[in-house]
């Protein structure tokens, strides 16, 4: 057996002991925990069609509210941020589609050394210059000048198909990077429009309260004027002052929470303050008629958080795969085509000028086999993380629909209790009003139903606002309607 032949077995081995180094283990969706069939305890007829199937621009039916979304879309930071990372996603995939072309450069340059009279170069040059067998163009000039113009390549062959993994895994990221778009964008519609809903919700607080201080300035100047008949003494005057006192520091607080309300949705929208124009609180209508949350499987398919974390779990489960392949030697062809020659006016359209090179190569990893098997095993653990993430995040969206399915449908019989509440409270202010104008009533009465009143009615707002952002963070959780 030649040495040739001890040379390839050699190479067989070595590949052999390469393919069979590790297993890869990927990760797949199947082998992963499915969410239940449908939403347990919800007691909802549950079909394929939820509120997410519905475009945001359709889903608020305010013109208000979509304008500001719009703005906000527009000019909100967070936003944009999301957007500019998608554009860094979009360059390394076509950076990574370029991987598997040779690389191709073109080159040009010119130099001029001097060698030293005691150095194998200067002795040779000399002993070459006086050779009666060099004719007089070709003698080597001193300093030596070197021209140079012309194209080198080099090609990495993809024999194991990791550039071609490394082109699916920049699309994965590049397409999680938009689900996380996605997610931003449902993130901030959401925020706006809770936002919004709170300050009609203070707008509302605001006209209870001077409504509500209208009907106390009443009852302290009927009781002032009670005191001066000799009907009611100075502790009825006081008391009525004491509650109108505590409606207006009541008032103050909400107009000071009305004001920073305004300056967070501006931050949302990404504007400096300005006047927001907006519906009242008996003009907004978002809640709708039948509560459709489709099935849990639906959120795989809706939900930009459950796509951001299947696609990263394929870029990791093709980084595994990545890292695998260091294990085996590589191929690379390279060469180079030009023009080469000590004197400028002999380089270009001179046969004797041309220059050429082509070659291939193997590198194998021998010593280094410890360090590679490391970085494969740190893949294969983010691999891992990358698993348990996606289960994560499908387990937090199906727990979140249901928290919210709940909180919305609490909502509702609490709200509807508490208009009950409302005009039973209203009646009884009346009727403690008549009363005691006519003394069969004391004050202590008309400020009982005066105050239970008045926080039963700001409850009642509150109530409302809280079923009207439950409802735009149930509309977010199972999808948020991203899809045009």
């Amino acid at each position: 057996m030649n040495r040739n032949s001890y040379q390839y077995i050699v190479l067989i081995l070595l590949v052999l002991s390469s393919l069979t180094a590790c297993k890869v283990e990927k990760a797949s969706l199947e082998n992963i925990k499915a969410p239940p069939s449908s939403y347990q305890g919800t007691q909802l007829e549950e079909d394929s069609t939820n509120l997410a199937m519905v475009q945001w621009r359709s889903f608020f039916a305010d013109e208000h509210l979509n304008r500001l979304i719009e703005k906000g879309l527009e000019n909100n930071q967070e936003v944009a941020k999301t957007l500019a990372n998608i554009r860094i996603a979009r360059a390394a995939l076509s950076r990574a589609k370029m991987g598997q072309l040779p690389e191709l450069n073109l080159t040009a340059g010119s130099s001029v050394r001097k060698f030293g009279d005691y150095t194998m170069d200067g002795v040779g040059n000399d002993d070459t210059n006086l050779s009666s067998t060099v004719p007089e163009d070709k003698r080597i000039p001193k300093p030596y000048t070197d021209f140079m113009v012309g194209a080198e390549f080099n090609w990495e062959l993809d024999i194991w198909g990791k550039l071609n993994m490394r082109k699916k895994q920049a699309l994965s990221e590049y397409m999680s990077s938009v689900e996380m778009g996605n997610l931003a964008r449902t993130w901030l519609i959401a925020e706006i429009a809770k936002n919004y809903y709170n300050i009609i919700g203070l707008d509302e607080e605001i006209e209870t309260l001077l409504a509500n201080i209208a009907f106390q300035e009443q009852a302290f100047e009927l009781g002032k004027s009670l005191k001066n008949a000799g009907k009611e003494s100075q502790l009825s005057i006081d008391q009525f002052e004491a509650l109108m006192l505590n409606s207006k520091g009541i008032l103050v607080r909400k107009r000071r929470e009305l004001k920073q309300a305004e300056l967070n949705l501006s931050y949302l929208i990404g504007t400096y303050p300005e006047n927001i124009q907006r519906e009242s609180l008996s003009e907004v209508n978002v809640l709708p008629p039948v509560l459709e949350i489709g099935l849990p499987s639906t959120l795989l398919t809706k939900r930009p958080d459950v796509r951001a974390a299947e696609q990263t779990l394929q870029a990791n489960n093709l980084e595994v795969g990545i890292a695998r392949t260091a294990f085996f030697p590589t191929f690379n062809l390279y060469g180079m085509a030009g023009f080469n020659a000590f004197d400028f006016s002999k380089l270009f359209l001179n046969p004797a000028s041309t220059v050429y090179q082509i070659g291939g190569g193997l590198v194998a990893p021998v010593f280094n086999r410890s360090r590679i098997k490391a970085a494969f095993e740190t893949a294969k653990a983010k691999q891992k993380v990358a698993l348990y993430d996606y289960e994560q995040t499908v387990l937090g969206g199906y727990l979140e629909v249901l928290g919210l399915v709940n909180e919305y449908q609490t909502l509702k019989e609490e709200l509807t209790l508490k208009t009950d509440e409302v005009l039973v409270q209203r009646r009884s202010v009346d009727n403690a009003n008549t009363m005691f104008k006519v003394g069969y009533a004391d004050y202590l009465d008309v400020i009982n139903s005066q105050s239970n009143s008045l926080a039963s009615e700001l409850d009642y707002i509150e109530l409302k606002v809280q079923q009207l952002q439950s409802i735009v963070s149930l509309y977010r959780a199972l999808g948020g309607g991203w899809e045009e």
